[in-house]
């Protein structure tokens, strides 16, 4: 490659990853809801045959996104869902997201997406979390919240798109005194501004 070959590259590839303040619409607001699992986190993925619980989640949230590299989006969530079924209670959490952007496939713009953080419950859910608190002796009302998402749009200007997530809250490995805690299989509605 000839020199200002180099040089064209080297501007290109500086300017697709260097962190810039994110477009206005980065700021959405989302509802969804599902059913809970009685399974791990990876067998959770299993959509039409996991173990499912007669638990189930309802819940909104909102991100923003202050940071842009490239097609990555860097930002914050914050949400809370009502989790009812065997008992109820509530929870919020709030962490770190991080979303690779409108990905082109079949006509569709996929964004996946993993938000990371901490989630608080007002009390322990009936079934799975209930059985592995009992098993450790562990208060699993404050955990790792984690959270694997898809989301998909007709196009990168929609405002509007659905999404499929799995709400995870866990105490990473003994972390956070216990091994697992909840899974659920949601979706949901996501409204960009």
């Amino acid at each position: 490659m000839t020199r200002p070959g180099l040089a064209a590259t080297a501007m290109l590839l500086a300017a697709a990853t260097s962190a810039t303040a994110a477009p206005a619409n980065e700021y959405n607001v989302f509802a969804f809801t599902g059913r809970m699992l009685d399974e791990n986190m990876g067998d959770s993925l299993r959509l039409f045959s996991a173990d499912y619980e007669d638990n189930y989640i309802t819940g909104v949230g909102a991100q923003d996104f202050v940071l842009r590299t490239g097609i990555v989006s860097i930002g914050y969530e914050l949400g809370g869902a009502a989790r009812y079924g065997l008992n109820s209670t509530f929870e919020a959490w709030g962490g770190l997201v991080g979303r690779i952007d409108d990905i082109p496939l079949l006509g569709l713009y996929l964004s996946p997406s993993l938000a990371f953080g901490l989630s608080y419950v007002s009390g322990v859910q009936e079934g799975r979390e209930q059985q592995l608190a009992d098993e450790t002796g562990c208060d699993a009302r404050v955990l790792f919240y984690l959270s694997p998402e898809l989301d998909v749009r007709t196009s990168p200007e929609a405002r509007y798109s659905v999404f499929y997530r799995l709400q995870h809250r866990s105490g990473a490995w003994n972390t956070l005194c216990m091994q697992g805690a909840s899974n659920a299989n949601v979706v949901g509605l996501r409204v960009r501004f």
